[in-house]
């Protein structure tokens, strides 16, 4: 069992100020920050994470994880981030692990988690707000209340899908929505209301609920509908 102990910290969706108190806390008492990338550059890291971190002026060494966003060798990707984490905690080092929005919601600290808790390591969780929660707020209207159901769904494999859950009387938010084209061509075809939001809590920050102005707009890895029921 190794002498240190791992805590994951989630960012929120972008605004740094909606890190937790005790998320933020956990960042500033901890003795290294590992943040996923996408891709490591010398010109530097391709990583949302590590944008929030930096706005955060957490004064703890932080380094990246190569986790590219591909489904390619996902196993043994996160086994070397992790072999990466494994180094400091073996010194035993409090370690954290940042992921934007909530740590365990489709999220990368969720394969570590595992990897660590077959390691032996002792582990802590702080939560955080996902990017449809905080959607809904920009949204300024309720995502459900009442008794109507709420489902979640990420990279959709088709229109067809969708269509299916839209049969249900529930309010369905899709994440990681640019795996599918010609979104303007289906919500025209749905006679539901919807919140489309990219980028949520950064200074790229773009939505609308008209489906006119998704005609000619690409859609972008960090972005998600809220279609209501």
């Amino acid at each position: 069992m190794s002498k240190g102990k791992l805590v994951g910290v989630a960012l929120g969706p972008g605004d740094p100020e909606l890190i937790t108190v005790k998320g933020l806390k956990a960042l500033q008492t901890a003795d290294v920050i590992f943040y996923p990338a996408s891709d490591i550059k010398k010109s530097g890291n391709v990583s949302f994470s590590e944008n929030i971190l930096k706005q955060l002026n957490v004064d703890v060494p932080s380094l990246p994880l190569c986790i590219p966003m591909t489904g390619k060798n996902r196993e043994t990707n996160y086994l070397k981030a992790f072999q990466e984490i494994q180094i400091e905690l073996d010194k035993g080092k409090l370690v954290a692990v940042v992921s934007e929005g909530d740590a365990l919601f489709y999220s990368t600290f969720g394969y570590l988690l595992k990897l660590a808790q077959d390691a032996g390591v002792e582990c802590n969780v702080i939560p955080g707000i996902p990017a449809f929660i905080a959607s809904g707020a920009e949204g300024q209207r309720p995502i459900t209340e009442g008794n109507q159901a709420l489902k979640v769904i990420a990279r959709p494999n088709s229109f067809e899908e969708i269509e299916e859950e839209l049969k249900e009387k529930q309010t369905l938010v899709v994440m990681k929505m640019s795996v599918l084209d010609n979104w303007f061509d289906f919500l025209k075809t749905q006679n539901r209301p919807f919140f489309y939001i990219e980028r949520v809590g950064t200074s790229q920050q773009y939505s609308t609920t008209n489906v006119m102005d998704l005609e000619l707009r690409g859609i972008p890895y960090f972005s998600l509908i809220i279609i209501y029921g």
